[in-house]
């Protein structure tokens, strides 16, 4: 009975092996790497999935139930793999700038504060956008970190079903400790962004209420200008991100055009080429024609970025007819996050360049031009203490006043000067 068992399990191991040697899949279908090892570890065959699962005892329902819906591709999952790699990679030099460039709109916020006790009107209407963005950007950075987390848990996930689990085409741990490295690293990079985050939050809330304190105790350019000089002042946060977005944007998708599968699946790469040069050559001066253009109210350079402008966003819009720019847009979130951001940043720049150039002539580009001089003089704006002459009487005498349990009521106005504040005490010795 025990040698009849014997021979009966040596029969099917040979029908085994003969079935494995004649449907032996090539490298370009299906990952091999699933080996039978003799007692001095060498290498005898290659087996299949099917093959693999007989020798465990194991049924096979997985790779049924997975030919039906897959998360991964068909094809080579060789292909998908390296993809993935070269993205995260991609990700994180992408990453990288944006704490950098969070810190860079902390300058023009700060960088005119002066001696005085009252803050220049220049430094406020300045400083409210650049705080803004500086907390959006904070919050955009904080969310990502979440979602990175928990896409690194579902790629885990994806690949243990796809490639390491029991029947399937590797049925080996390939990627060792790399999603639980990659995780602890993860995790202190969301407490940190959380810890920055309510920083920001708490600075951000405290400087805006400053700031808006302030604006109701300084008399600057008329509500026609200021409402003008916002829409500048918007226009240039837009620029600010753009010169960030947009190229990390391009950069993302020349790095999947060119390195990934995506050029081996692609039928209009010379197009896309094309696309992105021209793209790399007009991007530069298109955003130094807004910022000069409507700076000093040039209307061909504003008409010019207005036109270059709307040409980017029907570009950006009939790439998307390409399927293979379709399924990157899908298949990476990082780049479809930054695509939409580039979409959302180009529109808004379009509409304010226009909002913009229907108000020139109104005096903005004098204001600006103004205050530029008074700058380069050094000028410190709008610090006077009072008005002089309309408001204040010289032999006045506070201490009577204030005896009687009154006080006199000198409204604050702020002109520029190039002295500095006159104190009560001192006029009144004089």
């Amino acid at each position: 009975m025990a040698r009849g068992k014997v021979a009966q399990f040596k029969l099917k191991l040979k029908k085994i092996y003969t079935r494995i040697t004649r449907n032996r899949l090539t490298a370009t279908s299906r990952i091999n790497c699933s080996p039978i090892f003799d007692s001095r570890d060498k290498i005898i065959v290659e087996n299949s999935p099917d093959a693999d699962a007989q020798l465990r005892g194991e049924t096979h329902n997985s790779t049924v139930n997975r030919s039906k819906s897959s998360l991964m591709p068909k094809g080579n999952p060789r292909l998908y793999l390296k993809s993935y790699l070269k993205q995260m990679e991609a990700l994180d030099l992408s990453t990288c700038p944006n704490p950098v460039q969070a810190c860079y709109y902390i300058p023009p916020s700060i960088s005119r504060t002066t001696d005085e006790k009252r803050l220049p009107s220049s430094m406020i209407h300045d400083s409210v956008p650049h705080v803004l963005t500086v907390f959006i950007t904070r919050i955009l950075l904080t969310a990502w970190s979440i979602y990175s987390l928990w896409r690194t848990e579902w790629q885990q996930a994806v690949f243990q079903q796809a490639i390491e689990a029991p029947g399937t085409s590797c049925s080996a741990a390939m990627f060792g400790v790399y999603f639980s490295t990659r995780i602890l690293y993860e995790i202190p990079d969301i407490i940190l962004n959380c810890s920055a985050l309510g920083i920001s939050a708490f600075l951000s809330w405290t400087l805006l209420r400053t700031y808006n304190a302030e604006v109701f105790t300084c008399v600057g350019a008329p509500k026609a200008i200021t409402k003008l000089y916002k829409y500048f002042l918007a226009l240039q946060v837009c620029l600010q991100l753009e010169a960030f977005v947009l190229i990390t944007a391009a950069a993302l998708w020349v790095d999947q055009l060119f390195n990934t599968y995506i050029q081996q699946i692609s039928a209009h790469t010379t197009v896309y080429e094309v696309l992105v040069i021209s793209y790399a050559v007009a991007l530069g001066p298109w955003l130094l024609a807004a910022w000069f253009g409507i700076r000093s109210e040039k209307r061909l350079l504003t008409l010019a970025f207005i036109f270059v402008g709307s040409l980017f966003i029907l570009g950006s819009s009939l790439m998307f007819i390409s399927q293979v720019y379709r399924w990157t847009f899908y298949a990476w979130p990082c780049l479809g996050c930054f695509i939409t951001a580039s979409l959302v940043l180009l529109v808004a720049s379009v509409v304010l360049g226009i909002l913009c150039y229907t108000n020139f002539g109104k005096g903005l580009a004098q204001y600006l031009y103004v205050e530029a001089s008074l700058s380069s003089s050094n000028f410190a704006p709008e610090v006077f203490d009072r008005d002089v002459e309309s408001t204040y009487i010289v032999n006045f005498d506070d201490k009577k006043l204030k005896a009687k349990g009154l006080q006199a009521d000198f409204t604050t106005h702020y002109l520029p000067t190039l002295g500095s504040i006159p104190s009560r005490d001192s006029a009144s010795s004089e």
